[in-house]
């Protein structure tokens, strides 16, 4: 038997006799609780050209499943906009208004000015004088979580880590992290708890730009009203001082782009890691072989990354006619690559439905490719493996005491609660 047999989990999905209904309205967040639609997506793959859905209350769409289709979309920049919406929930068929002041909203070639600037404030530098920060956030969050010894995963660990080191990032005040959070939570999920029942399309936009408003407000006033609470050295008062080639942002640019790291930064690392920790849970023998060996880590938050994608979908709008999996489209049409689906693509990925900690190569899509790869990857990467690299050091094994309660959302693959026992070593 290989590492990769001994430590792989069994494949989640035993309804394999259930038939598979493709039909299955993809924008409905009631949909992705228990857990995503996996098999739909799988069948979608087999079609000969891209399903398509309409939608009373919004543009209709084709979903995008299959690996490099996903890759020539996000590639293709000329070809496919993220200028009229991001998201299934967002994308109503009009510009969206951030578009060419956000990076992840603007087109070329208005986007490599913003990206330089953007990236020029990331230097190696500044993620280097974070790397003790964020370690030392973890390390005291897994000596609270393993001195409790029975806790919820999501409240005494992933939920924090990315709250305390995105606040650290961002440089705001102490005092007003878990306030920031809970309104980038807001903004990205379009509600505020789990359960059975998902709101409408019209309440979660609600609930989003709720969220968006209030954090567009705060850091407007702490900007503009009291920059003097802010870190030197935190990534909003880079911004804002940031110049290359004579350029600058401006105060429109600042906002929305503290806006997009704050918000982005956040439930993605909260659910990846919990997500993750079922995972190790469950796959037999997966918790010793990391500790043996912490430098397996970094393959093991990499195949978190695939097996539980924290961002599902992306939307896209074609900006003039092309074929893309026998299908023709046309200008103005919407289509949604659904990462979680390219990032279980047997033709690229060796018994996909399995959880692998060794696995490589392992080219996931979690972070997107090409102009729109994901600017905090780094910053993400590095709270995983300083959360996972304490937890493995202090804990001999970690038992799941539930399963995974997800907040139903077509977007993000929200976790709620999970409940874990922690054995110290």
């Amino acid at each position: 038997m290989t590492t990769t047999d001994a430590l792989a989990a069994a494949p989640e999905d035993a309804s394999e006799d259930v038939p598979v209904d493709l039909s299955l309205d993809l924008a409905s967040p009631a949909n992705f609780v228990p857990e995503p639609p996996y098999r739909v997506w799988a069948a979608m793959r087999d079609l000969p050209q891209l399903p398509w859905q309409d939608r009373p209350d919004a543009p209709g769409f084709y979903s995008v499943t299959r690996h490099d289709h996903t890759r020539t979309v996000l590639r293709d920049v000329a070809t496919y906009s993220s200028e009229w919406g991001m998201t299934l929930d967002s994308t109503l068929g009009v510009r969206d208004p951030a578009a060419g002041l956000m990076i992840e909203l603007t087109d070329k070639p208005r986007h490599a000015r913003l990206r330089k600037l953007v990236t020029g404030a990331i230097t190696p530098q500044f993620v280097h004088s974070l790397t003790p920060v964020i370690e030392a956030h973890a390390r005291r969050l897994a000596e609270d979580a393993v001195r409790q010894g029975e806790v919820d995963a999501v409240s005494a660990l992933t939920a924090p880590m990315p709250r305390l080191a995105i606040g650290s990032i961002l440089g705001i005040p102490e005092e007003d992290r878990e306030a920031v959070a809970s309104m980038a939570s807001r903004a990205i999920t379009g509600t505020e708890a789990a359960g059975p029942a998902a709101p409408t399309l019209a309440e979660r936009r609600r609930f989003s730009e709720t969220g968006n408003n209030d954090l567009l407000m705060y850091f407007v006033e702490i900007i503009e009203g009291e920059p003097h609470r802010l870190d030197p050295n935190g990534m909003v008062r880079r911004l804002m001082d940031i110049e290359m080639d004579g350029e600058r942002l401006s105060s429109d640019e600042v906002l929305l782009n503290c806006l997009n790291l704050a918000i982005g930064g956040y439930e993605t690392t909260k659910n990846a890691v919990a997500a993750g920790l079922l995972r190790l849970a469950t796959t037999p023998g997966a918790w010793q072989w990391l500790r043996e060996d912490h430098g397996r880590i970094p393959a093991m938050i990499e195949e978190m990354l695939r097996f539980d994608t924290p961002a599902m979908h992306l939307i896209r709008t074609v900006t003039r006619p092309a074929v893309l999996g026998g299908t023709e489209l046309k200008e103005g049409d919407t289509v949604c690559v659904w990462l979680s689906a390219a990032n279980r693509d047997p033709e690229v990925f060796e018994a996909p439905e399995e959880f692998r900690p060794d696995r490589t190569p392992n080219n996931h899509l979690s972070f997107t490719i090409g102009p729109h790869f994901c600017l905090g990857a780094v910053l993400a990467r590095l709270e995983m493996r300083s959360l996972f690299t304490e937890l493995l050091t202090r804990v001999e094994s970690v038992e799941a005491l539930s399963g995974l309660i997800r907040r139903p959302s077509n977007f993000i693959s929200g976790i709620d609660r999970f409940d874990i026992r922690l054995r110290p070593a």
